[in-house]
């Protein structure tokens, strides 16, 4: 009889204990220590989100803390780290009043509220960097075709940008709009005639269609160029973009601080981040091009050409 007394007595003082340790870790703010992190899923996306957990790794936040969200869900209770691939997604954790820190890369528009936990890189107009690019590495009369998404405003106003500084520069700029009903191959194939370079405009449907429009490309030795590492990555000659593995850098840094202590927020860790030449060496040593001026390589970040 003492023997089971002694047992309820150390059940109830487990139980007890228990209730104890739950109402503290439940109640407390875990959404405080909570990063989301905005990524799109664009080309390359795979190598953001590699560079993003390798530079994590090395401010000692563990691999197995971070979460790739492919099917964007917000509901990942146990995640330290959440990356979103659609920026609608991402604008909805905006919005919500709590305590996470959010990350947004290569974002279109401004948030219309400034948010200290808020921290974002936005994209640059390099219309003009591209263009000047193009005349560099074609070395003759640049006639260029330019790839731009139907279905995105913002792809329109870019594509009518380019336009007015075609003209500006001098250069023969022929259009091909892209739409979701559009026969890709066939389309490519009525476009691209006389043409000696191409210039890709970002857009869901350019990415979507990227592989086979480089490929396309590719086996008629034009040059693609764009402002976009992924698909600088994924066979366009270059363009200029953020360089991804300081942007994780600098991911890494304000999660670090943020995580010792949510108030510590560096909300100018991407201050000094601008956008740099990027260049494919395999690319470039594909078409048989030859690069003039060592500037080029000197300022640029280069990708391929282990076999140069």
């Amino acid at each position: 009889m003492n023997i089971r007394i002694f047992f309820i007595v150390i059940i109830a003082a487990v139980a007890v204990g228990g209730m104890s340790l739950y109402k503290k870790f439940s109640s407390s703010p875990i959404d405080k220590r909570t990063i989301c992190i905005f990524s799109s899923n664009t080309p390359g996306t795979k190598d953001d989100i590699r560079f993003i957990r390798q530079a994590l790794q090395l401010y000692d936040i563990k691999r197995d803390q971070s979460i790739e969200n492919p099917k964007l869900n917000c509901e990942c209770e146990n995640a330290f780290i959440k990356i979103f691939l659609e920026q609608k997604k991402f604008n909805e954790c905006i919005k919500k009043d709590d305590s996470s820190l959010k990350i947004g890369i290569r974002l279109h528009d401004h948030p219309e509220e400034e948010n200290p936990k808020i921290i974002s890189l936005f994209e640059e107009d390099n219309a003009e960097a591209l263009l000047d690019l193009a005349k560099t590495i074609v070395k003759k009369t640049v006639i260029c075709l330019l790839v731009y998404d139907e279905s995105s405003e913002h792809s329109k106003r870019l594509a009518m940008q380019y336009q007015e500084l075609a003209k500006i520069k001098e250069v023969d700029l022929r259009l091909c709009v892209l739409s979701a009903n559009r026969n890709i191959p066939t389309l490519l194939k009525e476009v691209s005639q006389n043409i000696n370079a191409v210039i890709f405009v970002p857009g869901e449907i350019v990415f979507s269609d990227s592989e086979l429009i480089l490929e396309f490309f590719k086996i008629k030795k034009i040059p693609v160029f764009a402002n976009h590492a992924g698909l600088i990555r994924a066979g366009a000659l270059g363009g200029y973009d953020f360089d991804t593995q300081e942007i994780s850098q600098s991911i890494a840094e304000i999660s670090s601080c943020f995580l010792r202590d949510t108030k510590n927020i560096k909300s100018d860790a991407f201050d000094e981040l601008y956008p740099q030449l990027h260049l494919n060496m395999d690319t470039i040593g594909h078409l048989g091009i030859q690069l003039d001026s060592e500037d080029l390589l000197d300022e640029a970040v280069t990708v391929g050409g282990a076999d140069l």
